[in-house]
C-alpha cells in the first residue's frame, strides 16, 4: 500500500458476517473509523482490531440526513480521513455523499442513487439507449397480481429488513428468460481493469429466491462476453469511475440484459471466491480506490480452481429438527466454508409459504467445476429435517 496506515471511514458495517472484510482491511494496514448506529455489533471491532475507532451516528434511511450525521460524528471526533468506503448496500448513497463532502475519491452520488433504485435504473438505461426489460415474485396471470402485491407489500417494511427505511416502492416489469449472472467489476478512471463472472443457478419460482452459483461460468462464452460488455457500458454511462461494483444480468433469448447495478462489492463470500479463482483481492481493490491509488492487479490467465456456492432452505414448514451436513476433504484454493443460520427447534417456512427460510450457505472449491459439484453434493446429500408444526 502506497499510503502507510491510511485512515479510512467505514460507513455502516452491515451484518456480522462482514466482520472478515474489516479484519482484512486492518491486515492491509488501514486504520478504520467505523460509523454506525448506537448498539450495533461493529462497536466490538474497536477492541478487536488494532487502530480501529468506532463512532455512533443515527440511521434514518435518508442518504442526505445520514451523510450529515456521519460527517458530524467524524468532525466531532477530530478524524482526518484519507478514504471513505462501505460494503453495505443500505449505505452506498451515504458513503458517496460523505466522500464528496470531504473531497475524497468516490463515485458521483447521482450515479449511486440511480443504481440504488431499480425504477431509476430502468429509466436511465432507457434514456441512454441501453437494453432494458426482476422483481421478487413471478406473476403468471393478472388475476394473481392483487394477491402477489399484498404478499410482497407485507414484506417490504423496515421491520422485515432495514433497507426499506429508504423506501419501499414496488416495480412491475417484464419477465426475463435465460441464465442469470453476477458480473464483478473493478473500475479505474472510468475504465474496467478487471472482471469476474459468476453463473447463478435457476431460482426457486415464484419467489426468485437464489439457490446458488458457480464460477467460472460454463455458459456460452460469446454470450457471457456480451453481458460483460453491456455491464461495463452501463456503469460507464451511469457515471461510475472508481472501485468495485457488481452488476446482475441475464443472457436472454433476446441478448444480454442488465437486471441490477450494485455500486459496491458483492456480498457473502464473493471476494474469497474471486481471489481463489483469479487471484484478485477485491477488498484491497476497493481500499485502493477509496484512497485514489492506482490498481495493481495481476489476475491469473486461467482459473486456479472452481467454486460452488449453494444455499440451503427449509424443505417444508414446521420446526427445524436437524441439519445433517457431511464432511469432505477440502480441495482447491478456498476449501470448504459452511455458514449456518438455522437453529434447531426454530420455526421455519418451506416453499409452500413462497419465501422459504434460509438455513445455511455452503461454499467450496474443487480442481474443476465437475469436482466442486461432486463435493457439494456429498456435503448436502441429506436434506434438513423439519418436524410438523
Amino acid at each position: 500500500m502506497s499510503v502507510e496506515q491510511p485512515t479510512v471511514v467505514v460507513v455502516n458495517a452491515g451484518y456480522e458476517g462482514k466482520r472478515r472484510y474489516y479484519e482484512q482491511l486492518a491486515g492491509l494496514g488501514a486504520r478504520l473509523v467505523i460509523v454506525d448506529e448506537p448498539g450495533h455489533w461493529s462497536q466490538s471491532l474497536e477492541d478487536q482490531l488494532p487502530g480501529t475507532r468506532w463512532l455512533a451516528a443515527p440511521v434514518s434511511g435518508n442518504p442526505d440526513t445520514d451523510a450529515a450525521a456521519v460527517l458530524g460524528a467524524v468532525a466531532g471526533a477530530g478524524v482526518h480521513a484519507e478514504g471513505v468506503l462501505t460494503f453495505w448496500e443500505d449505505s452506498v448513497g451515504v458513503a458517496a455523499r460523505v466522500a464528496a463532502a470531504l473531497g475524497l475519491p468516490g463515485n458521483p452520488p447521482a450515479a449511486v442513487d440511480a443504481a440504488r433504485s431499480k425504477l431509476r435504473t430502468r429509466e436511465l438505461s432507457a434514456r441512454l439507449g441501453l437494453p432494458t426489460p426482476v422483481g421478487c415474485v413471478k406473476v403468471d396471470d393478472l388475476e394473481w397480481l392483487p394477491g402477489v402485491y399484498k404478499l410482497v407489500r407485507g414484506v417490504v417494511t423496515p421491520e422485515h429488513d432495514e433497507i426499506f427505511r429508504a423506501g419501499s416502492d414496488l416495480l412491475l416489469e417484464q419477465y426475463l428468460d435465460g441464465v442469470e449472472f453476477d458480473v464483478d467489476l473493478v473500475m479505474q478512471d472510468g475504465e474496467c481493469v478487471f472482471s469476474s463472472v459468476s453463473q447463478n443457478w435457476p431460482t426457486a419460482e415464484p419467489s426468485f429466491q437464489e439457490t446458488g452459483l458457480h464460477l467460472p461460468p460454463d455458459h456460452n462464452k460469446k454470450a457471457v462476453a456480451g453481458l460483460v460488455e453491456l455491464s461495463v457500458q452501463t456503469v460507464q454511462a451511469f457515471g461510475f469511475r472508481q472501485g468495485v461494483l457488481q452488476v446482475e444480468g441475464k443472457c436472454t433469448s433476446h441478448g444480454p440484459r442488465v437486471v441490477e447495478v450494485n455500486s459496491r462489492m458483492g456480498g457473502a463470500r464473493i471476494h474469497q471466491m474471486v481471489e481463489a479463482v483469479w487471484g484478485v483481492d477485491l477488498i484491497e481493490a476497493q481500499l485502493r480506490a477509496s484512497l485514489g491509488l492506482p490498481q495493481e492487479l495481476t489476475p491469473s490467465r486461467k482459473p486456479r480452481c472452481a467454486i460452488v456456492h449453494a444455499l440451503v432452505y427449509a424443505p417444508a414448514t414446521g420446526q427445524l429438527g436437524g441439519l445433517p451436513f457431511a464432511t469432505v476433504t477440502p480441495e482447491g484454493g478456498l476449501g470448504v466454508k459452511l455458514d449456518i443460520f438455522g437453529e434447531i427447534g426454530q420455526d421455519v417456512t418451506g416453499p409452500d409459504g413462497t419465501f422459504a427460510t434460509e438455513l445455511a450457505e455452503l461454499t467450496l472449491s474443487g480442481k474443476n467445476l465437475r469436482r466442486a459439484r461432486s463435493l457439494a453434493a456429498q456435503v448436502l446429500r441429506e436434506p434438513p429435517r423439519v418436524l410438523p408444526a
